[in-house]
């Protein structure tokens, strides 16, 4: 059986489920987050072998029958209000313990494994493995030094960026904000007393032709160009900018970036990775950063690469106990002639 683990709201799951019951394939959809009020889980050791069960919407869930899981967006634990701060932070943690542990204990094929997918979001892991295998990375600098940010500042005429190390959103009890990639103004430079505050990741501005965005899916590689670099709003950062309102096209890699790319992801541990490229008007690759996790649904809307079935078709060769095989997967969809894809670059 397959399980998925993610919010009913991640419009991701959606296909995916869709084409598993095409196929005929058992799968069950689960998130954690409605745990402890809605669901009961039960790991029982009484006859000798631990044997975990979860009781959820009416139905009961053997994780002795799991071959494969999909990580998507489980939930956060809805906990009691009646608990104290610290009551909540101690049974937060033991509820992920204890999760985490059965998780731990599947018998099962991951895409990607939890434990993978915390240690492949380490920036400056990518970073590091990303110019090991020849990739080219921006110069930068993560400091809470004020004197080595000027320093550093000063050494890039061509401007600095600065970025986010993990998390990407603020929340507040009334809104949710973005930290989008950010090219330092002078104003900024008048505040920058504050990266004694804690880390800043500082990276030197890189000028694009265009963003690509290489999705990685088991050993087949997709890689679409986006044309943002022309939109003021997407010129730093194309999640600025409309991203249904700029052109898509599936472009092919020069074989050693794509290789890079792939290695990346398998050296990370990983089955999926959404890897950010830019193009530079020079015809340079340049390496920015690996989400293990992150979305991927809007660029099969924009372009019919067969996304959800490569994600279905990794899940049941896991399921089924197949070894997944190196292969490359051709970067053309059956809408190509629709969507003039661009020529060849590098």
């Amino acid at each position: 059986m397959i399980l998925i683990l993610s919010n009913s709201e991640d419009c991701h799951i959606v296909g995916v489920t869709e084409e598993l019951k095409r196929r005929g394939e058992e799968y069950r959809l689960f998130d954690p987050g409605p745990f402890p009020y809605s669901c009961r889980c039960v790991v029982d050791c009484s006859e000798g072998e631990p044997h975990a069960r979860i009781d959820a919407e009416g139905t009961s869930l053997d994780l002795d029958r799991i071959r494969a899981v999909w990580l998507r967006r489980p939930g956060e634990f809805q906990l009691s209000a009646r608990l104290k701060a610290e009551e909540l932070k101690w049974l937060r943690t033991e509820c992920n313990h204890f999760f985490d542990a059965m998780w731990a204990n599947l018998n099962a094929f991951w895409v990607s494994e939890p434990a993978q997918i915390r240690r492949a979001s380490l920036k400056l892991l990518q970073l590091r493995k990303a110019i090991e295998l020849g990739l080219r990375v921006p110069r930068f600098v993560v400091t809470n030094d004020v004197s080595q940010a000027k320093s550093f500042i000063a050494s890039c005429p061509g401007g600095v960026v600065v970025k986010v190390l993990a998390l990407p959103t603020i929340f507040s009890p009334d809104r949710v904000a973005t930290l989008y990639t950010h090219l330092i103004t002078k104003n900024d430079l008048s505040q920058i007393d504050s990266v004694s505050l804690g880390p800043t990741y500082l990276q030197e501005y890189v000028p694009k032709s265009m963003d690509i965005r290489v999705t990685v899916i088991g050993r087949s590689l997709f890689a679409v160009g986006i044309d943002a670099a022309g939109v003021e709003s997407g010129r730093v950062d194309f999640r600025r900018a409309e991203v249904f309102e700029l052109p898509h096209h599936p472009i092919k890699l020069p074989r050693r970036v794509e290789k890079a790319c792939l290695d990346l992801v398998e050296w990370l541990g990983l089955q999926f990775g959404a890897i950010d490229l830019l193009l530079t008007g020079e015809g340079e690759y340049v390496f920015l950063e690996i989400n293990p996790n992150g979305q991927w649904l809007w660029i099969e809307w924009m372009t019919g690469l067969p996304l959800t079935k490569a994600i279905c078709d990794l899940l049941i060769a896991g399921n089924r106990g197949e070894t997944v095989k190196p292969r490359r997967q051709r970067n053309r969809s059956r809408r190509d002639e629709e969507i003039a894809p661009l020529p060849a670059a590098g």
